[in-house]
């Protein structure tokens, strides 16, 4: 018990000594790609992972947003000698969000390291935490850029967005997640959060501000098994942006595909809602070592009232480096 409460303690520390700069990218599939969202969920599983996401977001109105992800994360100091289960993990995690087809670029490559605490002697059950450290660039192609100042009451100013830009192209944040995890042959639970801290430029027009806010993800995980082979899992998040505070739950239900190879292959179909925003669908697939999974929101906001009509795919694919040993629930969180 002491070690958890250095865990939750070092945990505070981390959170309110945190100066930097940080902010997590917008998924509707956040459940398949834990790693970038907490670092404290980085290394523990069965295998070594690899992770991969593509989200083109609002493609009906032209090409305005695009979201590449890639992410890899390793057991450490795990061997025969501790039964192949180990307690430090670590990753590699990095986005590139693009604007206007590149013209504006956000490129951020994250390290994260995590320590876990297990709480029985099947190893079940365990804490764990986790800090990391981001780079985040962010540059602009000017040339690619047709319109010149502004004009607005009766004065001339320049584009003061475009000017912070400029004054802030490289920051560096230091972030801090915790996590719980329970896994069984018939169920797997997850619930934890992560805090950011942004630093970044404001998009005003004026004064060139800098908005300085905490960024909290709070995610909630669980899948069971039901009738035999097949499996329903639930999935919610809290996230407190700097421009926005919204929830997202939903549920899906996994049926059996049955192989030689391995009998927890599962079909998922299922959907989600996130608040005052988007309705989203989702389908994906646990097979083998692979998983793969596709959303598409449905937006339910202001804009769909006008002749915009947005569309939003996410793609996810996930995969993990060796052979799957564990009896336990492979479940589409782990």
């Amino acid at each position: 018990m002491k070690r958890i409460f250095k865990i939750i303690l070092l945990f505070v520390s981390i959170i309110c000594g945190v100066n930097a700069c940080a902010q997590t990218p917008l998924m509707s599939q956040s459940f398949v790609a834990t790693n970038f969202f907490n670092p404290a969920s980085v290394g523990f599983g069965t295998n070594n992972q690899f992770q991969t996401f593509y989200r083109n977001q609002f493609s009906g109105v032209g090409d305005p947003y695009k979201t590449i992800g890639v992410g890899v994360d390793f057991a450490l100091f795990k061997n025969e000698e501790n039964d192949y289960f180990n307690n430090f993990g670590v990753g590699v995690q990095g986005v590139s969000e693009q604007v206007l087809n590149g013209i504006l670029q956000t490129n951020e490559i994250t390290v994260s390291l995590a320590n876990r605490v297990f709480l029985n002697t099947q190893r079940t059950s365990y804490f764990s935490i986790g800090i990391s450290s981001t780079i985040i660039s962010r540059n602009i192609d000017r040339n690619a850029l047709t319109f010149g100042d502004q004009y607005n009451s009766g004065r001339l100013f320049n584009v003061t967005s475009l000017e912070n830009i400029g004054n802030f192209p490289t920051k560096v944040s230091t972030n801090a997640g915790l996590l719980y995890s329970f896994v069984s042959p018939d169920m797997f639970l997850q619930t934890g959060g992560s805090t950011y801290y942004i630093n970044r430029s404001s998009s005003t027009q004026t004064y060139g501000n800098v908005n300085q806010s905490f960024q909290f993800i709070g995610t909630f995980n669980y899948e069971q098994r039901v009738f035999d082979d097949n499996t329903f899992f639930l999935h919610a998040n809290y996230q407190n942006r700097l421009e926005a505070e919204y929830f997202y739950a939903g549920a899906a239900i996994g049926l059996p595909i049955y192989s030689y190879d391995d009998l927890q292959n599962k079909f998922y179909v299922g959907c989600f809602y996130r608040t005052n925003d988007a309705i989203v669908p989702y389908v994906g697939m646990l097979y083998n070592k692979y998983k793969i999974g596709m959303t598409y929101d449905v937006y339910q906001n202001n804009m769909t009232m006008s002749n915009l009509h947005p569309q939003t795919f996410e793609f996810t694919l996930s995969t993990y480096l060796g052979k799957n040993t564990s009896k336990n629930l492979k479940s589409i969180f782990n």
